[in-house]
């Protein structure tokens, strides 16, 4: 004998009752297997062919950052794919430390505007492509700024205690305070700040002419409401 349950108002109440999660579920996992599959398949510009630029900051918008860096990307490497901006909120030093290693570890940052403090660490470990040279034969227009303060020790060989024995100085980031174009053009307070080119960058070709034209665009006026 077959028990069949008659599909009513009553019945249907009662089974969405008790069976509404299971629902839920079968659409949350549908939408996050959806998700899965379009982050993995999506169309990711190659390294070539994208300029990805970190700024530290913890007021700035990606969305006027990104704005102020089209026109120069359209101007001076317009066969890049995408130039993107992005904001790097200065946490607990931990916390950044691991964000810094794993950006860059992984090739995600070919220019970084890095406070002063990260700068040093870094460009010491030689994290960062040494500048000199480039400014020196006209290929990066440091627009004037006073560069004295960009050049950092590289610490070439240590002693079996850890200690530094044989160092080199270069230049490795442009101090970013006299370029007062980026406060109007980006709202990003650059006080304090270096821009600098990663190592491995893996662009080097797009990325420095970019770099240069980028310094020029963040010239300007300084406004009264700015403090030394």
């Amino acid at each position: 004998m077959r028990i069949k349950t008659p599909v009513n108002r009553e019945t249907l109440k009662h089974h969405l009752n008790y069976g509404l999660w299971k629902y839920a579920l079968m659409a949350a996992c549908v939408i996050l297997g959806w998700s899965l599959i379009y982050t993995t398949t999506a169309y990711r510009s190659p390294q070539e062919k994208r300029i990805d630029v970190y700024m530290m900051s913890n007021t700035a918008s990606s969305e006027l950052i990104d704005k102020f860096l089209e026109p120069v990307w359209k101007e001076t490497v317009p066969e890049m794919e995408i130039v993107s901006g992005v904001v790097m909120s200065v946490l607990d030093d931990y916390t950044t430390t691991m964000q810094l290693m794993t950006y860059m570890a992984a090739g995600e940052v070919d220019i970084f505007f890095i406070n002063e403090q990260y700068f040093k660490t870094y460009a010491s470990q030689g994290y960062f492509v040494e500048l000199e040279g480039m400014v020196e034969s006209g290929q990066i227009d440091a627009c004037g700024a006073d560069l004295s303060k960009g050049y950092v020790a590289y610490v070439e060989e240590y002693d079996d205690q850890n200690r530094a024995v044989k160092t080199s100085r270069h230049l490795y980031g442009i101090p970013l305070d006299s370029f007062y174009g980026f406060m109007g053009g980006m709202q990003l307070d650059n006080r304090g700040l270096y821009a600098v080119i990663t190592v491995n960058n893996q662009n080097d070709e797009n990325v420095i002419p970019f770099f240069s034209a980028l310094l020029k665009a963040g010239q300007g006026e300084k406004e009264e409401w700015i403090t030394e």
